[in-house]
């Protein structure tokens, strides 16, 4: 039988079949509608021979057992009942396995998602080994669908209904050990060994008896409807509590499906899944979330700069705060030696109480063990002095945002650091260009723009500048992915690409706190639009001074264009406000809970009286001044195209990523729609919102910003 689909097979001495998976020419694999015809019919063969004592399923890429279904194949659906007759064929072939006349176990020695999971599922018993790359889970909430391939079904049956919910509504993965703990995997074994316990677990399977038996209380909670129901809903209120049922639905029809697994037997409860499936797949929330998805992986590939990115081995932190340590912490997660380097000791301590606080909180939370802590925590060397600093190869600079201040230390680092060491200054406004001006090696400068909190936050804007070679942004680009986040690379201008945007949202936010929209108004308008967090609430964390320092900066390049509510947020600083983290702000805070807005505040602005607005006209005013300024980035080439500026706002600012993105958005309002809201804005409330020349050459010209679909 044909291979070249990613399906190997042989059978060995103890008639045992060996089915492994290895796509051809890619890194992982992924389950395409090929590759499950050519598995039923080597399915079929296997159920009618008689010399065969069990199959087991194994993958031969490091690392990689499946990765879940291909999403271009999902993506490729828009009518609901295609869809739901795609998932009822893969349930069908995992059938084939599930019924086979002989045991099967999955050896799993990787990344088991999704589908992956689901074939997993569907064999008689599943081996994992304890290499650190083991993660398994069942994703699909994420890209806006439900498992399909029986996940919802089988996986329930299997751990119970807690364990379920935790994986499926909100796509968790576990490590083996965990996978074990709950009856998820029959045994955890070496790495060297896993081929060789899961046959000889297979071939003495009649005598094996799971050891994990669940509480009698979850058990009658079950097959007791009444006590099912009541714990669904629980879970669909916790739920509700974080993510919309109208923007997230995924989650909300995913309990109809686990409800079906204990209230229907297998196949009924299959095609309940199977319905449902089709039902989510053509929703426009699944096609953002999959072409966001789709994105993301996208920009985590080489990009073409045409010169191999430098090895990094070693690394230096400059500028030991809450930031510095933050980035210090994210190299040492990854086994990087970091040199964390301040002038001051306590500046140093600071910084590693906040890498330090990252793993305690997965100690806590159970996923790291003290000892694999402390591990961590001994990949940060700090120092007061540029001991050691000759053999990194990247500086990543995160002191002051003072242009005289990054200027002096990069001249400093140039006189200690290697002639290839790239140095990555960590800026949110200042143009590269400008802190590399009097430097003696510019090619080496480069920036690398993390977001605050480093660990959480997925995005990193890669600046290069005038002089920067494109060896040092394919190095810190390079990194970023090692680091796990998503590098977009835009062009060297005074705030970059997403604080720039963002300037233009929060600023429209206190134009209308001046005309006497509440605060409150404005930030319930906004969640409701599916913002993390309204505006001032986002002020105030972010630091009104830091806002303020921003502001300014962009207000000096652009003009009143960008700034105008800067007046505003200058004076409440002045105030001593500075929001959470002093206590005061737009909001008042009392041991940093929120305990309501600041009357003063209010008076500060100005406001002529109360005034209510309408939720869509405040969401109109902020968002669209947003778009707006995005046309202008795309017109400056800031960025190089709307997906990298989409993908930059959604992981960047919280933009809601069931929209798609920022221009996305616009492509599903229109964009002869936008830009006659816009016309209509200016006219109303000034020239900052008169639309860009690029919105009205794309109406002209029946252009949107993305393809449609």
């Amino acid at each position: 039988m044909r291979d070249d689909l990613g399906v190997q097979h042989r059978v060995d001495e103890q008639g045992v079949v060996h089915v492994v998976f290895d796509r051809p020419g890619e890194k992982v694999n992924v389950l395409t509608g090929p590759m499950l015809e050519h598995l039923a019919q080597l399915l079929d063969e296997v159920g009618r021979r008689e010399d065969v004592r069990g199959v087991v399923f194994s993958s031969a890429k490091a690392g990689n057992f499946i990765a879940g279904m291909d999403v271009e194949a999902i993506a490729s659906f828009t009518d609901p009942f295609k869809a739901a007759e795609g998932a009822r064929r893969g349930q069908a072939v995992f059938d084939k396995i599930a019924t086979l006349p002989v045991p099967s176990v999955a050896a799993i020695n990787g990344t088991c998602l999704g589908g992956g999971l689901e074939l997993a599922l569907a064999c008689t018993l599943r081996v994992g080994s304890d290499a650190k790359a083991v993660s398994i889970g069942l994703p699909e909430t994420q890209i806006g669908i439900i498992p399909g391939f029986g996940g919802t079904q089988r996986l329930p049956r299997l751990v119970g209904l807690l364990p379920s919910l935790d994986l499926i509504l909100a796509g968790k993965r576990l490590d083996a050990r965990r996978a074990e703990k709950i009856g998820l995997l029959d045994r955890v074994v070496p790495e060297p060994l896993l081929l060789r316990e899961a046959v000889k677990l297979l071939l003495g399977h009649a005598s094996y008896r799971r050891r994990r038996r669940r509480p009698a209380w979850q058990l009658a909670a079950e097959r007791l409807a009444p006590a099912r129901r009541f714990l669904l809903e629980q879970a669909r209120k916790r739920t509700a509590a974080k993510v919309s049922p109208q923007a997230y639905p995924a989650p909300f029809r995913a309990l109809e499906a686990i409800d079906a697994a204990f209230a229907m037997e297998l196949p009924q409860g299959l095609d309940v899944e199977a319905r449902l499936v089709g039902e989510l797949v053509p929703t426009p929330t699944s096609k953002n979330l999959i072409w966001l998805f789709k994105s993301q992986g996208a920009l985590k590939k080489p990009d073409g700069l045409g010169v191999p990115p430098r090895k990094v081995r070693r690394t230096a932190v400059l500028g030991a705060g809450i930031m510095g340590g933050g980035i210090a912490q994210l190299l040492a997660d990854k086994d990087l030696p970091v040199r964390l380097k301040d002038i001051r000791y306590e500046a140093v301590l600071t910084a590693l109480q906040t890498a330090s606080k990252v793993w305690n909180d997965r100690v806590k939370r159970r996923r790291m063990t003290p000892r694999e802590a402390a591990r961590k925590v001994a990949f940060i060397a700090p120092t007061l002095d540029a001991t050691g600093l000759s053999r990194v190869d990247v500086v990543l600079e995160a002191v002051v945002e003072n242009l005289g201040v990054k200027q002096k230390v990069l001249a400093e680092m140039e006189e200690r650091i290697g002639e290839r060491a790239v140095f990555a200054s960590n800026t949110s406004t200042l143009p590269i260009s400008d802190i590399a001006a009097h430097a003696r090696r510019p090619e080496r400068v480069v920036g690398m723009h993390f977001f605050n909190p480093v660990h959480r936050m997925p995005l990193v804007e890669v600046i290069a500048g005038q002089r920067t070679s494109p060896e040092a942004v394919a190095t810190v680009q390079a990194l970023a992915v090692e680091l796990g986040k998503v590098p977009v690379v835009v062009r060297d201008a005074p705030g970059f690409l997403v604080n720039r945007i963002l300037m233009l949202y929060l600023n429209e936010a206190m134009r209308l706190l001046s005309e006497g929209v509440s605060i409150e108004a404005a930030d319930r308008a906004m969640v409701a639009f599916g913002m993390p967090m309204g505006p001032f609430t986002l002020l105030d964390e972010i630091g009104l001074d830091t806002a303020n320092h921003a502001g300014g900066v962009l207000e000096a390049a652009f003009g009143k264009r960008i700034g105008g509510g800067g007046q505003l947020l200058s004076q409440v600083v002045q105030s001593g406000r500075l929001g959470a983290k002093n206590g005061r702000g737009f909001y008042r805070y009392k041991d940093r809970r929120r305990t309501g807005p600041d009357p003063e505040v209010v008076r500060m602005a100005a406001a002529p009286g109360a005034r209510d607005l309408p939720v869509e006209t405040l969401q109109e005013r902020m968002v669209l001044a947003m778009v707006n300024e995005a046309a202008v980035c795309l017109e400056d080439g800031v960025v190089r195209e709307p997906r990298d500026l989409d993908l930059a706002m959604v992981m960047g600012t919280g933009f809601p990523p069931f929209r798609g993105g920022l221009l996305r958005y616009a492509d599903a309002i229109g964009i002869p729609v936008v830009t006659d809201r816009l016309a209509r804005l200016a006219d109303a409330q000034g020239e900052r919102f008169r639309p860009a020349p690029l919105l009205r050459d794309m109406v002209r010209e029946e252009r949107r910003f993305h393809p449609q679909g």
